[in-house]
């Protein structure tokens, strides 16, 4: 889909709308939580997620490779490709 497209419409994943319990003021609010709790878990990968206008995601692997993403599913199965690894992000060893 097209940049405008894709910023006009809604959320496409229910992961990205607003809704946490401790009251998150604005879905940008939520995402930015999200991309922090995402970098947590894919450091040790050598991996970084960034948000992109609220609109996309970007995934940077240790040799610059990047992937622009819609959804928080898509992040694990293109980190996984990146990395060459299984990532499990409810892996209780991950979150440790």
């Amino acid at each position: 889909m097209c940049g405008l497209c894709g910023t006009l419409g809604g959320p496409a994943h229910w992961s990205q709308a607003a809704g946490r319990l401790d009251a998150a003021p604005t879905r940008r609010a939520e995402r930015q939580h999200q991309v922090r709790v995402c970098n947590a878990l894919l450091q040790a990968q050598r991996l970084r997620l960034d948000d992109w206008q609220g609109s996309a995601l970007v995934l940077s692997g240790p040799t610059g490779k990047r992937e622009v993403l819609n959804s928080l599913p898509e992040v694990w199965a293109v980190a996984q490709a990146m990395s060459g690894q299984a990532i499990d992000p409810l892996d209780p060893a991950l979150w440790a």
